[in-house]
């Protein structure tokens, strides 16, 4: 992935519009008109729809003088990374600046009374700030108080009030955009229901004209799904983010006990499987991967509608590492350590098949950004990729050499996805680091503990730093970063990580039917078959394990793995044309 220094064109949306000759608002500390433009042009280009649709993209530029301050210190804020490609240190201190001049504008509009819809999007865009700056409990706040305010502004449902079309459209996408926000980073504030006919606003409008496709501007009157009607790319995207919260939801709930085992078709895995599903369903055909033809299309044709392709984009990531995540093996361990039974054979298969194809669709599609050298600048794509390469780390320790090298290679790629990100979004260069130091720590344990009895060995993971990558918003915090947002009598007691310590035994491997040669017939007649050891898994159990004990010591920074817990062979078969199937 390419650096955003690098010449994206234009959308003939923004290079056409200039801003209107009206009275600038009042304060001193913003920078000169070209300088703004210039920003918000950037923003659209990179920001817009990557993730948050936050903006009438058609009247952003025009509006600009009519904008409230605070609302373009918070456009500088975010978007002034992106003009020069990366944040220099002499950068910092300035959108420091702009960080706390919106934030003191808006203080004085919540307590006085006088809050408008610039005051609730820049406080989504300053969560977006602060999380990347490893503040996530600010983030935290303020897109809870973003959200507190649109609540009782009326901006959860549609209004019928006499306001413009744009005026409409902005509503709409600033309650959207604090739902894409919270979901994506983790945050609970409601889960919606998108088959019930509630009155939420209407979902943001498509801007990205692309070629060939069909009524892509198509619009219904709630977020109710209609097959027959194509409610933009931006709904799909919200809708799929729902699917992923429910995902992190399950995934961090890992240590609750769970009465019925994954495999139940009353479980959690099944219902959040079948939610998936049913919102492929309500995926048109017109957006999915094969008839949107993106890797047929020109660098300047994409650039041209970044704000069509980078929710189609976040869609197609977030699909495959649902799917991942839901079946990581290590939460599927985790789920599975108060079953002490024979683990079926179809559900392993079943597990092991979901992350085999869909893990090799993430590796595609950094492949296709690669060559068609876009410049993909929505952070929450790393960390999708960042998910995918644990379980590529987890497949690198295998004995064949020549699936070693394979996965290893695809770690890499992985990595070097994630570190193109870091540049202008500090949390992913966290990310990338800890996943660094992830490779070391497993690479060193498995050579110390490959002996002859291993397998019989109880085993050792701490969990709390391996979620760190696993979850986003653990992966965005800076150590420390507490007592910048609460005094004494708090910040003393937040824990500086969590550390989660557990004994396991090794996951079992599904059957696979292997290669047979048929030759001479044996005395028995019986020709050589793969025969499933049973034994495998019929004693899988995991207990957890007190940490300050005399048996395992461990410093805060070190990452106690065995490698064999997680880090086990998976075969590949069945997959040799997953890149020719019908997929979103």
């Amino acid at each position: 992935m390419g650096s955003p220094s690098r010449h994206v064109s234009a959308s003939p949306s923004i290079s056409q519009i200039r801003v209107d000759p009206v009275r600038p608002p009042c304060d001193s500390r913003l920078p000169t008109w070209d300088t703004i433009q210039s920003v918000a042009e950037t923003y659209l280009l990179y920001c817009d729809c990557q993730p948050l649709p936050l903006f009438h993209r058609q009247s952003f530029i025009r509006s600009l003088r009519t904008r409230d301050p605070e609302l373009l210190f918070a456009v500088l804020a975010l978007a002034s990374r992106f003009s020069d490609g990366t944040i220099r240190a002499s950068q910092i201190e300035l959108v420091d600046g702009y960080v706390e001049a919106s934030r003191t504008i808006i203080s004085k509009r919540v307590f006085d009374g006088d809050v408008e819809l610039s005051t609730i999007q820049s406080l989504c865009l300053l969560a977006l700030v602060d999380f990347t700056d490893g503040k996530k409990r600010r983030a935290s706040v303020h897109s809870s108080l973003a959200m507190s305010l649109a609540h009782n502004a009326g901006l959860t449902g549609e209004t019928y009030a006499p306001v413009s079309r744009s005026q409409k459209e902005e509503r709409r996408r600033c309650f959207w955009s604090l739902f894409l926000l919270k979901r994506l980073h983790g945050a609970d504030f409601m889960v919606l229901d998108f088959a019930t006919d509630e009155n939420f606003p209407r979902y943001p409008e498509t801007t990205g004209k692309v070629i060939n496709h069909e009524a892509t501007g198509n619009q219904s009157f709630s977020a109710s799904p209609e097959p027959s009607v194509d409610q933009g790319i931006v709904a799909y995207a919200i809708q799929m983010s729902e699917i992923w919260f429910k995902v992190t939801r399950y995934a961090w709930r890992r240590s609750i006990p769970n009465e019925l085992p994954p495999w139940s078709p009353q479980s959690e895995y099944s219902t959040i499987l079948g939610q998936q599903m049913d919102a492929e369903t309500r995926m048109p055909f017109t957006h999915r991967f094969a008839p949107s033809k993106f890797s047929q299309r020109s660098i300047d044709e994409l650039n041209g509608t970044r704000d069509y392709w980078g929710p189609w984009l976040l869609i197609q990531f977030l699909y495959h590492t649902n799917l991942c995540l839901l079946n990581h093996p290590l939460l599927i361990s985790l789920r599975l350590r108060n079953f002490k039974g024979v683990i079926p054979e179809i559900f392993l298969q079943h597990t092991s098949d979901l992350i085999s194809t869909h893990a090799s669709w993430i590796i595609n599609f950094i492949d296709m950004l690669d060559s068609k050298q876009f410049i993909v600048t929505d952070p929450f794509l790393a960390h999708c990729v960042a998910i995918i390469a644990t379980i590529y780390l987890q497949e690198s320790f295998v004995e064949d050499m020549t699936k070693r090298r394979e996965k290893q290679e695809h770690f890499e790629k992985c990595l070097k996805f994630i570190r193109g990100f870091g540049s202008y979004w500090p949390h992913v260069g966290r990310i990338a680091d800890k996943l660094h130091k992830l490779s070391e720590t497993v690479s060193s344990t498995q050579v110390a503990s490959d002996e002859p009895i291993r397998q019989n060995r109880k085993l050792l993971i701490d969990l709390g730093q391996f979620f760190e990558i696993l979850e986003y918003s653990s992966s965005s915090e800076i150590a420390g970063s507490a007592r910048n947002m609460f005094g004494p009598s708090l910040s003393s007691t937040i824990p500086a990580s969590r550390t989660e310590m557990a004994q396991t035994t090794i996951l079992p491997e599904p059957t696979r039917v292997e290669r047979q040669e048929f030759g001479t017939p044996s005395a028995s007649n019986t020709p050589t078959t793969a025969v499933p050891d049973h034994s495998a898994y019929m004693n899988f159990a995991m207990t957890p394990v007190v940490t300050n004990t005399g048996a395992f010591q461990f410093s805060d920074d070190e990452l106690a793995v065995l490698a064999e817990n997680f880090f086990q062979q998976r075969t590949d078969d069945g997959n040799a044309n997953w890149w020719n199937m019908g997929n979103l």
